[in-house]
Parts: structure tokens; C-alpha cells; sequence
């Protein structure tokens, strides 16, 4: 089922108009409300996170030092977090990269987003494509 929903959310993104976010928003409130009940971050790489929980962490992810997650937050695979990001109700897709001193609040990142910046503060919005400043940053307000 979990896998279902992040099909969708992943192919709304894939075309991501105008007209595919209210759907977006409508699955993800969805994903965040359904699927994470229950916690899983077993198997990452970091120093000693701090996780509010309900957290899910998929495989071969890699956090930085000193970084919250949670509560409410999907991680995807192979996804590198950088130092200082603080991620509350998010969900992080699959082959991502984010920077250092990240807060993202209600935030969606579309897989294969290589957001290489730093000191940014996002809430209730759509995150896509590759960055290294905020001037490429791909933002689409959503909430």
C-alpha cells in the first residue's frame, strides 16, 4: 500500500501543472496521515540523529550531524541529509541530496533533487530538480 501511494505521488510529480496539485496535496496529507504510524530508521548512516517519531527511513540513506527528523517525515533510498537540517511532516523521495541547515516544514521533494545549498527555510511547498543557489531553487507553493 505504501508503495502505491508513492507511485502516484511520484508520477503526479513527473508532470507536475497546475492542474496535478491539489491531487499532490490531497496524497500527500494522505501518505503522511496513513503511513506513518509507525517508525522505521534502522538501517541509515549518521551521528546519532534526533527523531521525533513517526519517522520512516528507507535504505542506504546517510544523515549528517546534528539533525532532527520528525515528526512525521518519509525518507526515501539512497538519500544523503546534510548537517543542521531540521524535517518535520515531509516526505523526501528517492536519490536525494540536501545541503546543510535545511527546515523544511510540509514540504515534498521530488526524487533525484540534488539541492546542494545551504541555510534554507521552506514550509508547505514542492521542492524539484537540482540547485545550487536559491536563485535555481524550483519551489511550488502548495498549502
Amino acid at each position: 500500500m505504501i508503495e502505491n501511494e508513492l507511485k502516484k505521488i511520484k508520477d503526479l510529480l513527473s508532470e507536475t501543472k497546475e492542474e496535478t496539485i491539489p491531487e499532490i496535496q490531497i496524497l500527500f496529507n494522505s501518505f503522511l496521515k496513513n503511513h506513518l504510524k509507525k517508525s522505521h530508521f534502522e538501517n541509515y548512516e549518521g551521528d546519532y540523529p534526533t527523531f521525533i517519531e513517526p519517522v520512516y527511513i528507507s535504505e542506504n540513506v546517510k544523515i549528517g550531524d546534528d539533525v532532527l527528523i520528525g515528526p512525521n517525515v518519509f525518507i526515501g533510498e539512497n538519500t544523503e541529509i546534510g548537517d543542521h537540517d531540521e524535517l518535520t511532516n515531509s516526505i523526501i523521495l528517492d536519490n536525494v541530496k540536501l545541503g546543510t541547515n535545511f527546515k523544511l516544514n510540509r514540504c515534498l521533494i521530488a526524487p533525484h533533487s540534488k539541492l546542494e545549498l545551504s541555510n534554507i527555510t521552506l514550509n508547505n511547498c514542492i521542492i524539484i530538480g537540482n540547485a545550487h543557489s536559491e536563485e535555481e531553487l524550483r519551489v511550488i507553493s502548495f498549502f
